[in-house]
């Protein structure tokens, strides 16, 4: 039984693509939530602007971003392909969306329940993290329904899966249930539904409370590792390194551990 209460007692700040995508900032930690739990979270052009909206209100405001879908029964449920002005999903608001998480500075956390599929997995796997109920299911129809995602739509998920599970989701066009999710990788972690709230929270809450310059700096040295030797960029890396030695953040964590005390760090 799916709860439709979830989020638990979810009330946005604020909402932005009429109403479709929620937004609430508390203690550094920043919910955004697909809100069509009458369409499976099922994104059109309208929901795809807001969620960008909603990205960009948050990036100065919090340390740390969950991703979820309203409802329960659903994280996002794929395309609402009568909702695109385009012809497919796989058009330009797609891959602006993708980028969007892709490249975003902070670090994101997708809270999974109910059905993930097609671009909501491409969305989910653009999170730094994936934390799954045990009723969440996964897969990309795109052969049921004629489309292709193309190698910028796919990428995250070989690197992911591997080669072959992404042929085997996407030939197939099946689902798999959170089990074969997290032992496949498309997962880090599952819970019980009643659970997954409160163990996403706890991890957000301790991101939040880490020093969001190094937290940030990390983030921005993995995606560099993960380009092409060519593509990456070690003096911008190592600029990064030298800002948070700099920082007051740093010489407050020295206090702070000099001190046996939990640390209080600003961001700067």
């Amino acid at each position: 039984m799916t709860d439709t209460a979830f989020p638990p007692d979810w009330t946005p700040d604020r909402t932005f693509g009429d109403g479709r995508v929620g937004l609430r900032i508390a203690d550094g930690i920043a919910v955004l939530a697909i809100q069509i739990p009458d369409k499976m979270n099922a994104l059109d052009d309208a929901a795809t602007g807001g969620m960008i909206e909603a990205l960009d209100a948050a990036r100065d405001k919090a340390r740390v971003l969950l991703f979820t879908g309203v409802g329960g029964r659903a994280f996002i449920s794929g395309a609402d392909i009568g909702g695109f002005d385009g012809p497919q999903p796989t058009g330009q608001s797609f891959l602006d969306r993708q980028r969007a998480l892709a490249n975003y500075p902070l670090p994101t956390v997708a809270v999974i329940r109910g059905y993930c599929l097609g671009g909501g997995l491409m969305t989910a796997l653009n999170c730094d993290f994936r934390l799954a109920a045990t009723d969440a299911s996964f897969g990309v129809p795109a052969a049921k329904l004629g489309i292709s995602y193309g190698s910028a739509g796919l990428a995250r998920l070989v690197e992911c899966i591997g080669p072959a599970r992404t042929r085997r989701l996407l030939y197939v066009g099946d689902r798999v249930d959170a089990a074969t999710a997290h032992a496949w990788g498309l997962v880090e972690h599952v819970y019980a539904p009643d659970a997954l709230w409160d163990a996403a929270m706890a991890m957000a809450r301790t991101i939040a409370g880490n020093a969001p310059l190094s937290v940030r700096a990390t983030k921005a040295t993995v995606a560099d590792l993960l380009l092409p030797e060519s593509r990456q960029d070690p003096g911008a890396i190592l600029a990064l390194s030298l800002a948070c030695r700099d920082s007051r953040d740093f010489e407050e964590g020295r206090a702070a551990f000099r001190e046996k005390r939990k640390p209080a760090f600003e961001g700067r």
